[in-house]
C-alpha cells in the first residue's frame, strides 16, 4: 500500500502551481523531510484550494536536498524555507517538533499561524478555520469525545485510570499541579497536526516555563516524541475562544471512525498509524490530483 500511494502522490508534481492571495494576516506552517515532499505538495495544495490565502511557511527538517527545495518553489509560489538547525528551541526538547513550535511562536508576532501536518488533505471549504484566523482565536484538531474543554482536576481523574506510559498522557495527570492552570485555564484535547495559533499566542519564556514545569513531573521522558503536542494543547487552551473543531468534518482518520462518508469531510488527517489503515488516503489522494489537475 505505501508504495502504491507513493507512486500515486508523486503525480502531485504534474498539476499547476499554487494559485492563491498573498496575505501576511496568517502563515501556514509545515515541517517538511525530503521523503514527504509530495506529502506535503498534496497537503498544501489542497488546502491552499480550500482556503485560498496567506504566507506558505516550511521548516526543513534538514534532510531537504537541492532538487526537493527546487520542486517546493515550483510549486508554491512565494514559499518561504527556515531550516530547523537555525531555530533555537532554548531549555526545551530539541527535535524537530520543537523546532516547528518556536518557529510558529515567531511567526505569531505579526501573523495568524495555522499548522498544516503533511499527511493532511483538504476536502471541503475551510469555514470554520478562516473565522478562527478572522476572530485570532485558536484551534485544535479533536474527536467527539474530546469535544470541548475540560478542568485539569477533572482531567486527572480520568488519565489516572489509564495504563499508559505516553508522556502525553503522564503530563496530563500532573496539569493540576502546573501554575499554569492555576488561573482556571481549562483544557483542550486533541491534536496538534492540524492546529491555528492565535497572534501574540505566547512568548518564549511562557514555552520555555511550562516545559521545564511540566517535565519536573515526566522527568527524561519530556524529551521523548510528544511533548511537543502537549505543550501546543496547553499553550493554545489558554487562548481566549479556542475551540476544538466540529468532528467529523475535521478529524484525524480513524481515531475515532465517523460513520459518515469520509470524502465529505473538510480536513482529514492521516495520522501515521493510521496512514493506510485501508485505501481511504490513496482514494482521495487520487481525487485530489484529479482535480488539481483540471484547475485552470
Amino acid at each position: 500500500m505505501k508504495l502504491k500511494f507513493a507512486r500515486v502522490a508523486r503525480q502531485v508534481r504534474n498539476t499547476p502551481p499554487i494559485r492563491y492571495r498573498k496575505s501576511r494576516d496568517v502563515s501556514i506552517l509545515s515541517m517538511v523531510s525530503s521523503d514527504t515532499v509530495d506529502m506535503y505538495l498534496l497537503a498544501i495544495k489542497s488546502f491552499m484550494r480550500q482556503f485560498g490565502y496567506g504566507s506558505i511557511e516550511v521548516v526543513n527538517d534538514g534532510t531537504l536536498t537541492k532538487s526537493d527545495i527546487n520542486i517546493l518553489a515550483e510549486h508554491v509560489p512565494e514559499i518561504n524555507i527556515s531550516n530547523a538547525d537555525n531555530i533555537n528551541t532554548h531549555n526545551c526538547p530539541s527535535y524537530v517538533s520543537w523546532k516547528r513550535l518556536f518557529k510558529a511562536q515567531e511567526l505569531a508576532k505579526f501573523s495568524y499561524v495555522i499548522q498544516l501536518d503533511s499527511d493532511t488533505l483538504s476536502l471541503g471549504p475551510l469555514v470554520d478555520v478562516h473565522n478562527h484566523v478572522q476572530n485570532n482565536t485558536g484551534f485544535l484538531t479533536g474527536s467527539k469525545r474530546w469535544n470541548g474543554a475540560v478542568d485539569v482536576e477533572f482531567l486527572d481523574g480520568i488519565v489516572s485510570q489509564w495504563n499508559s506510559n505516553h508522556v502525553q498522557a503522564r503530563a496530563e495527570k500532573n496539569f493540576k499541579h502546573l501554575r499554569f492552570f492555576e488561573d482556571g485555564t481549562k483544557y483542550l484535547r486533541g491534536c496538534a497536526g492540524f492546529a491555528g495559533y492565535p497572534k501574540n499566542f505566547a512568548d518564549v519564556n511562557t514555552i520555555v516555563e511550562l516545559s521545564e514545569s511540566i517535565q519536573k513531573y515526566v522527568g527524561e521522558d519530556w524529551f521523548k516524541w510528544g511533548s511537543e503536542q502537549t505543550t501546543t494543547m496547553c499553550l493554545i487552551s489558554k487562548c481566549d475562544g479556542s475551540k476544538i473543531l466540529p468532528w467529523p468534518y475535521y478529524q484525524n482518520f480513524g481515531m475515532p471512525s465517523s460513520n459518515e462518508k469520509i470524502a465529505s469531510m473538510n480536513l482529514v488527517h492521516f495520522i501515521g498509524t493510521n496512514r493506510f489503515k485501508d485505501s481511504s488516503y490513496l482514494r482521495l489522494s487520487k481525487q485530489v490530483i484529479k482535480i488539481l489537475q483540471g484547475s485552470d
